[in-house]
């Protein structure tokens, strides 16, 4: 059995606005390996230096697509944090420094498998300019003045999967009250990803999911009534319960501000991993719990919000592959 890592799109100037379609490999794939460039811009004070967050913040929008469907898509962060829940793959760094004029160097994994190397899970083999990478990003924040992206890729050429991971957002504007969100139906899930922007911004005890439970039929599964508060939480005990981000140091000074820099200032103005937690259905990484979709006529979440903000829900389905 052998991999091959190499370089699918080389170190490329990634302007606001869309990213060019890259075609990705044709053999079997286990991951995709984005590699981001910034150049740091001088902080006038902590609170504006949080380039880290904002990098993940600025790339709103990434979709891998197979002969139009998407398999992967989301924002930069939704999709660092489902592969940190997925196979525990956090966001990595290269050079990271706090200079002006700069340059630091992060990478985000993107797996199609719950292992990484795995040749049972992995994307299948397919035909040139079948399997396509698009990103989109917004204007340079404070914190880097310049942005490039490098795509590197992890093939397993001799494998024959059986299966593989898709994982794509559910978006919709919370009520106050109950409303619900539909969910894909067919393949099984290893979990469910949700982001709320309430529970993210707020400095109240509301949150936009409020309390959720899961419903097949119209039947309880698994979580028939849980707080999205007691999820965040349990989702920080698995990501680490600071949420800081790579470079995080601690200094003891006598001021902060009037031009005074702190990793303490950084780190209190990084939002971090608030506002996400998660529905798990394969606690033990064994499929014992894996939740089966396919003949239901109806998967959905309901959720009684209590405050009406943007929130997302990304099922992370095992599609397995007719041979």
């Amino acid at each position: 059995m052998r991999f091959l890592h190499s370089i699918a799109k080389p170190l490329t100037a990634f302007v606001a606005g869309s990213f060019a379609t890259t075609d990705l490999p044709v053999n079997p794939l286990s991951l995709v390996l984005l590699n981001f460039e910034i150049t740091r811009a001088n902080p006038a004070a902590g609170a504006v230096y949080k380039a880290v967050d904002d990098l993940l913040d600025n790339v709103t929008s990434i979709i891998i697509k197979h002969k139009g469907e998407n398999i992967i898509a989301g924002t930069l962060k939704d999709l660092l944090v489902v592969n940190m829940l997925t196979h525990g793959s956090r966001i990595g760094w290269s050079n990271l420094t706090d200079v002006s004029g700069a340059i630091s160097r992060f990478t985000v994994p993107l797996g199609f498998g719950r292992k990484r190397y795995d040749p049972t899970e992995c994307f299948p083999a397919t035909s040139r300019g079948n399997l396509t990478f698009d990103c989109t990003r917004a204007a340079n924040p404070a914190s880097f003045t310049a942005l490039s992206l490098s795509i590197e890729t992890v093939e397993l050429i001799e494998a024959n999967p059986t299966r593989y991971l898709k994982y794509t957002p559910n978006a919709q504007t919370a009520v106050v009250g109950q409303f619900d969100q539909a969910l894909p139906i067919g393949n099984k899930y290893a979990r469910l990803v949700f982001f709320d922007t309430g529970l993210q911004t707020l400095t109240t005890g509301l949150s936009s999911w409020g309390q959720v439970k899961l419903l097949k039929d119209n039947v309880e599964q698994y979580y028939p009534l849980s707080d999205a508060q007691t999820l965040a939480g349990m989702f920080m005990t698995q990501v680490g319960s600071d949420g800081v981000f790579p470079g995080h140091r601690h200094q003891t000074v006598t001021a902060v501000g009037a031009g005074v820099f702190t990793d303490e200032a950084d780190e209190a103005a990084s939002k971090g991993f608030r506002g996400y937690f998660e529905m798990d259905f394969d606690p033990n990484d064994d499929d014992m719990y894996l939740m089966e979709t396919a003949g239901a006529a109806d998967i959905k979440v309901r959720a009684v919000g209590t405050s009406a903000t943007a929130v997302r829900v990304t099922p992370v389905e095992i599609v397995e592959i007719k041979k």
